[in-house]
């Protein structure tokens, strides 16, 4: 009985330690320490190498690290290592939102590394596993983010682009700005101060000639605050697309 207690007394401090430690990665996420969280994240994956809830979270992070620069050289380095930890995780876990919500992100990251057909390729699961992220956790905006870049790629596709596209689905799947607008929206609603949103929405109006809208689309963008690189670049395209509209 005495033994039992103890097992399970540890078996409680080892959750308290996980659930402590996972806080403590949020944080520097939130806080934008992505080198901190970086270095966190690797120990705890070395740890628990099955740990879906780790393995999302640094996928995650290897992506915010590339988001922060154009320097291909660093997204090689990161979205490589960041799409396996997302298929370390999906393996651990299916039935994870985020592990599905970062597989797809990560696939189309690598996918834009590597050329027009990997795209289109990639663009598959791309799909497969946004739609599977939305079903497991419908109220997370960045998959809606992600459906709606889909759908503003698919639907910007040039004729070329269209062939290598039929080569690789059964039947090309619709993309529209209507269906790209409607998921911009939808991410902006399930988190209102997300300067990507706001930007990738103007550039969907703007495609479809609604100047106004997107003019004050812009002008929600550059009202956010920001706390990242990644943020001030958004910004500074959003100005530079405001001057020339």
């Amino acid at each position: 009985m005495k033994s039992l207690f103890l097992c399970l007394l540890i078996n409680g401090m080892l959750l308290s330690a996980t659930a402590a430690d996972l806080a403590e990665v949020d944080s520097l996420e939130a806080r934008g320490a992505y080198q901190d969280e970086l270095i966190q994240l690797n120990r705890l994956a070395s740890d628990s190498p099955e740990d879906a809830e780790i393995l999302w979270r640094l996928a995650q992070v290897h992506f915010d690290i590339a988001d922060q620069t154009d320097d291909v050289e660093v997204d090689k380095a990161q979205l490589y290592p960041g799409l396996e930890a997302a298929r370390a995780a999906l393996k651990a876990d299916s039935t994870s939102a985020r592990a599905n919500h970062w597989y797809a992100v990560l696939m189309g990251q690598v996918g834009m590394l590597e050329g027009t057909r990997q795209k289109i390729i990639n663009s598959y699961d791309v799909r497969t596993y946004a739609l599977r992220a939305i079903e497991l956790d419908p109220a997370y905006d960045g998959t809606y983010h992600v459906m709606g870049r889909w759908h503003y790629e698919l639907a910007s596709l040039n004729w070329f682009e269209k062939k290598i596209a039929e080569l690789v689905y059964t039947k090309l799947p619709e993309g529209s700005f209507a269906e790209a607008e409607s998921y911009f929206r939808l991410a902006i609603q399930a988190k209102p101060h997300e300067i990507r949103h706001y930007l990738w929405l103007a550039k969907i109006l703007i495609e479809e000639g609604k100047a106004s809208e997107a003019r004050l689309t812009l002008q929600d963008a550059l009202s956010i605050h920001t706390s990242t690189d990644s943020d001030r670049r958004m910004q500074a395209e959003a100005g530079e697309l405001l001057k020339d509209l």
